[in-house]
């Protein structure tokens, strides 16, 4: 089982420089109402993760990473 999940910006592929530590119970919500930004130079997307839950983390990774 995967410990972590990072998340990268779909759009430019780079790091956003979060990552979630996954605690094991599958209905926890991820993050709410947080705001994750994406401060490289060309890409300035903003996104926000609503109604996620580890579960639908888990299945939207590959490999630990999760690309929004």
């Amino acid at each position: 089982m995967q410990e972590e999940i990072y998340f990268f910006c779909k759009k430019c592929r780079k790091s956003l420089g979060v990552t979630y530590t996954l605690t094991g119970d599958d209905n926890a919500p991820v993050l709410p109402n947080i705001m994750i930004k994406c401060s490289h130079n060309h890409c300035k997307r903003v996104m926000f993760l609503k109604n996620y839950t580890e579960k639908k983390l888990i299945e939207s990774s590959v490999n630990g990473k999760l690309y929004m």
